[in-house]
């Protein structure tokens, strides 16, 4: 039997100056990976006496061990990827910009040039930190096959070693298959994958973007969802919860402001991608980012839907009588016994910055939790 967890939330939490002080001093050689390990540690003791205080329903590491929730897609992990450095291309809003800047975090730009291996477990040590100092159930978050980007198979580099697009994400789906059985085999009972990139079909605004690329979005769509039902399958077990976050994303150097990256959803594609995607939970972004909750109405029978209504970008706290309205809106189109709530977005993806500070964080998980808990007990 499924856990549904009335007050979640996707994950990331806001780093604290400790670890991202810690984890510049490492990139640049000045400090041993022993050091950074125990300043990470003290950190997520302390987040997680944090998430006990606020009574949130589930735990995380915040993600702490991570330079970016992307760092699995890496040459640390995976041999086979070297960083070509920074895209600018994808993301020009980083010109100027140099990759070894301690104070910027960029998203990785991995590209095949060999083999994909398993240089080691992606969140080996997270799973046994938690095992043995969270206070309570904790989840595991993993980016899905959507995120890996098609600049990672470069021509007179890649096709070396696969033939073709589809060959090298075939490979990189197996590694995080893999990944996701070892997680579950740790005895972990919640497993999430991160998915911002599936706005790409979502968005009628980037979908065009892909048509722009010379890419048929229903065939990349159907063959994104082939994949990520692998990495779910992997995690399938009695008691274990199952989850997909989608979000609009929030790169700290992207569109700034609450509504940064804003656009509208397609509600034939969230209809196909709930539906055809076999995940137990959707944790998706229902902020004035995205548009209304009448997309709802596309939600399958049976599936639980996590509101991403607090605004991570946004440092107004929000109250519990704009939450239950959101919360009404949503029970139109879902049962209210198949909602939760959670922000909208992990508060910190990277190991930059932020968009609030710590305080806010706490007092808007303390209003997710007490409006949870007024509508569910």
């Amino acid at each position: 039997m499924r856990k549904i967890y009335r007050a979640d939330h996707c994950g990331s939490l806001i780093r604290p100056a400790s670890v991202k002080k810690a984890r510049a001093d490492f990139v640049h050689g000045r400090l041993r990976s022993e050091q950074l390990e125990a300043i990470e540690d003290e950190a997520i003791l302390q987040v997680l006496a944090l998430q006990r205080e606020v009574g949130i329903d589930i735990y995380s590491d915040g993600e702490f061990r991570r330079g970016s929730w992307l760092a699995a897609i890496s040459e640390e992990f995976i041999e086979g990827m070297r960083n070509e450095g920074i895209d600018y291309a994808r993301h020009p809003y980083l010109k100027g910009k140099k990759i070894g800047d301690p104070e910027v975090e960029v998203p990785p730009n991995p590209v095949a040039f060999a083999k994909l291996r398993l240089r080691k477990r992606i969140t080996g040590q997270e799973v046994q930190f938690l095992k043995r100092y969270a206070p309570g159930p904790f989840k595991i978050t993993i980016p899905s096959p959507v995120t890996l980007s098609r600049s990672a198979y470069r021509q007179g580099v890649s096709d070396r070693v696969y033939p073709t697009w589809k060959d090298l994400f075939d490979d990189f789906t197996a590694l995080l298959a893999a990944e996701i059985k070892a997680i579950v085999d740790d005895g972990v009972s919640y497993v999430q994958l991160d998915a911002p990139h599936y706005t790409r079909f979502i968005m009628p605004e980037r979908r065009q973007q892909l048509i722009d690329q010379g890419i048929e979005p229903s065939q990349e769509l159907a063959a994104v969802i082939d994949a990520e039902n692998k990495c779910l399958r992997a995690a399938k077990r009695d008691g274990v919860t199952v989850a997909v976050h989608i979000c609009l994303g929030t790169f700290i150097l992207g569109v700034q402001g609450p509504l940064g990256g804003a656009g509208s959803f397609d509600e034939a594609i969230v209809r196909q991608l709930l539906g055809e995607l076999e995940a137990d939970l959707f944790l998706i972004e229902y902020t004035q980012r995205s548009g209304g909750l009448q997309t709802l109405r596309a939600v399958p029978k049976g599936k639980v839907v996590s509101l991403g209504i607090l605004n991570i970008r946004d440092p107004r706290i929000e109250t519990r009588d704009e939450i239950m309205r959101q919360i009404d809106g949503a029970s139109k189109y879902v049962p209210i016994e198949n909602l939760s709530l959670c922000p909208n977005c992990g508060f910190s993806g990277s190991a930059a910055d932020a968009f609030v500070t710590e305080d806010i964080e706490k007092r808007k998980l303390a209003v997710l939790v007490e409006t949870a808990r007024h509508v569910w007990g």
